[in-house]
């Protein structure tokens, strides 16, 4: 089963409206291989979950900074599971 679905990447946190995604998105702030701060919305259960994926994925390549909830505005289970597509 699929933990995470990565719901929009390297996002422009400034400008991101979450008023029609579930509550359940997570922003995720990391540095990526050119040292640079890129930020990806991230649906999960849990931020355990991302942080293991996350942490995965940059390994020797660059550094999280941050994990991040309170965005989206409908409830989880209006939106559907979270799935592969």
């Amino acid at each position: 089963m699929t933990k995470t679905k990565l719901f929009e990447e390297n996002i422009d946190i400034t400008k991101f409206d979450d008023s029609k995604l579930p509550t359940d998105i997570h922003v995720v702030a990391f540095k990526n291989e050119q040292g640079a701060v890129q930020h990806d919305a991230v649906r999960a259960y849990t931020m355990v979950d991302i942080f293991d994926e996350y942490y995965d994925k940059l390994k020797g390549k660059g550094e999280i900074v941050s994990i991040k909830s309170g965005y989206g505005r409908i409830r989880p289970n209006m939106f559907g599971q979270i799935k592969d597509d």
